[in-house]
């Protein structure tokens, strides 16, 4: 009989092994040496004690003491939403877009990285939007844009939030506030540190952030984000606008991750001079497709239970721009077209449908 070869126990799995006690899985943790002191850690309780619980801004759409990202193509209207839907409501505590019940006023840190002071004034102007309560980063030069790369600048944002209360603090945009690459997981950590000081503040901070090249029709999801996933990573709410009908200029407001509980219902707007228009969210166009397009044609030149020589339809179709592969598919597929051969004599001439 043939020996069995046994392979020899790696170190790991025979020091496994003799930590580990007869009939049972329970091995001995460590090695037995001890340095004679302890290392001081700390527990959930000492977090509970600086963190409190979950809490919202704005119920379901913008966290406490957490990042926010709001995406949305060039153009769709992202800062336009920020300043009125948002930034509106807790300098003057009206009611939220969604109709829910106002914050107290307060104040709101605006951290704008565009250099588009003058859009961001007019608009404000505008709507009615108290401008002192919009507080800027930089008292020596207000026109001064936020460097998230910078230790210092980000320090100056968490003194002004303990500072002076601040509820909310808009970064406007993502792209302006820092000068790396988008698509390097390192952005992951700028995002995190801005994560950080919204945690210990217990402060809502809303970075603005483009998409990135969407198809045609491709609807806005959570991976829409530009660059790398790290961005989104960093981010407990993700909030997205989208033009659901290209032909209309009513956008779609929806929370695209829902880490926080279920998402609140989409809001839809549309941009006019004196301010955002709030209703109820535009719905997705469902695209016809080319065969039920076909099957419609179909219908119209067809008579049930009158037959009609397939060759002719067919040539009719085409002209029409139908394809003849997708006019066959409609009538027998989605009509319940069953062809028949007609003949003459013995010899078949040609093909005859029918509509039930």
């Amino acid at each position: 009989m043939p020996k069995v070869k046994r392979h020899k126990e790696s170190g790991l799995a025979a020091k496994i092994k003799a930590n580990q006690k007869p009939g049972t899985d329970d091995i001995q943790i460590g090695n037995g040496l001890s340095t004679g002191e302890k290392i001081q850690v700390a527990s959930m309780v000492s977090a509970a004690a600086i963190v409190s619980t979950l809490s919202f801004l704005l119920q379901g759409f913008i966290p406490f003491g957490m990042l926010t990202a709001v995406i949305a193509e060039p153009g769709i209207g992202k800062s336009a939403f920020v300043l009125f839907g948002l930034v509106r409501s807790v300098v003057t505590g009206c009611d939220w877009f969604n109709g829910m019940s106002g914050p107290p006023p307060g104040y709101v840190l605006w951290c704008g990285t565009e250099n588009d002071v003058a859009i961001t004034l007019d608009r404000m102007k505008k709507w009615a939007i108290p401008l002192d309560r919009i507080l800027l980063p930089f008292a020596d030069d207000p026109l001064k844009s936020i460097d998230l790369e910078n230790p210092e600048h980000l320090e100056l944002i968490e003194t002004i939030i303990n500072d002076h209360q601040i509820m909310l603090v808009v970064i406007d945009s993502l792209r302006g506030a820092q000068g790396g690459d988008e698509n390097n997981s390192r952005i992951g950590k700028i995002t995190a540190m801005v994560a950080g000081i919204a945690e210990r503040t217990g402060a809502a901070i809303v970075v603005v952030h483009h998409t990135r090249k969407l198809a045609v029709d491709e609807e806005i999801t959570a991976n829409s984000s530009r660059g790398s996933n790290a961005i989104q990573a960093t981010c407990r709410s993700q909030i997205g606008i989208d033009r659901p009908d290209p032909n209309s200029k009513r956008c779609r407001v929806r929370v695209l991750k829902e880490n926080l509980g279920l998402a609140p219902t989409p809001v839809g707007f549309e941009v006019t001079n004196s301010g955002l228009v709030f209703g109820p969210a535009p719905a997705r166009l469902q695209k016809t497709s080319a065969k039920s397009q076909a099957a419609d044609w179909l219908l119209s030149r067809m008579k049930p239970g009158k037959s009609y020589l397939a060759s002719a339809i067919l040539a009719e179709a085409i002209e029409c721009g139908h394809s003849e592969r997708t006019i066959r598919k409609a009538a027998t597929e989605l009509l319940g077209v069953k062809p028949k051969q007609k003949r003459d004599g013995g010899h078949v001439i040609g093909w005859l449908w029918r509509l039930p």
